[in-house]
């Protein structure tokens, strides 16, 4: 807690707290600058992004361990990336809460216009994330998928596990690889537990960005052979 603390005081002076947006002090992002990040109002295939209704098309689904994705805003602004890389590499946690209204404003555009039954079937549906190794955990002191799903469960009726998943080997970081070694660095790097029964269930695997899906179809894949039934991908952006 100690150094946790001193982290923080060294952070604050390195990265003095003003908006990301404006510059306002006091605040990652004022109310006004999170107003104007926009939010994607339509749903479309993650591979060949002709408008549907966020799964994969017949054409592009083959290969694909997920059924869908949902992106809440565009990664072209800049804005958007601006908050996701503050938070993620400069471990500024306060911006999970404005980019988890984000999330929650998208949500309810896309349930309000599309009825889809894994957003409205709660009793059927859980929400999850994707896991940190516990070595990664402890560089960054927490898991922006976590804060991001706690807030998102407290607004909605998800039944919501965190802890669906583990991470069972230290992985590099996706970021950095092409396509081929991202599929090889992933590579039974999921579990589930044996004793968690999700058989006819639907999961929501959230992150906070995507970018070929790796990481998301590898997850999806652990989540099906565990017997569940459908799992979508719900992120914040999506890059690439």
């Amino acid at each position: 807690m100690i150094i946790n603390k001193i982290k923080k005081v060294i952070l604050d002076l390195i990265f003095p707290i003003s908006c990301l947006g404006c510059g306002l002090e006091d605040t990652w992002l004022c109310a006004t600058c999170l107003k104007k990040i926009p939010i994607n109002e339509h749903l479309i295939c993650p591979i060949c992004h002709k408008k549907n209704n966020g799964s994969f098309c017949t054409k592009c689904s083959k290969s694909q361990s997920l059924d869908g994705l949902m992106v809440a805003a565009p990664y072209e602004n800049n804005l958007i990336q601006d908050c996701i890389q503050t938070l993620k590499y400069k471990f500024i946690k306060e911006l999970s809460s404005p980019l988890s209204e984000i999330l929650a404003r998208y949500l309810r555009t896309i349930d309000k216009k599309y009825k889809q039954p894994i957003l409205t079937n709660y009793s059927q549906t859980v929400l999850t994330i994707v896991p940190l190794h516990t070595k990664r955990l402890r560089e960054r002191n927490f898991n922006q998928a976590e804060l991001i799903g706690q807030s998102i469960k407290n607004e909605f009726k998800f039944n919501y596990i965190p802890s669906l998943l583990t991470r069972q080997h230290y992985t590099q970081a996706q970021a950095s690889l092409s396509r081929r070694d991202r599929l090889k660095n992933l590579n039974q790097a999921f579990s589930m537990p044996k004793s968690l029964d999700l058989s006819q269930k639907n999961v929501i695997i959230i992150d906070d960005v995507a970018t070929t899906l790796t990481t998301l179809n590898e997850c999806a894949k652990v989540l099906k052979q565990n017997g569940c039934l459908c799992v979508w991908g719900l992120v914040i952006a999506r890059s690439g």
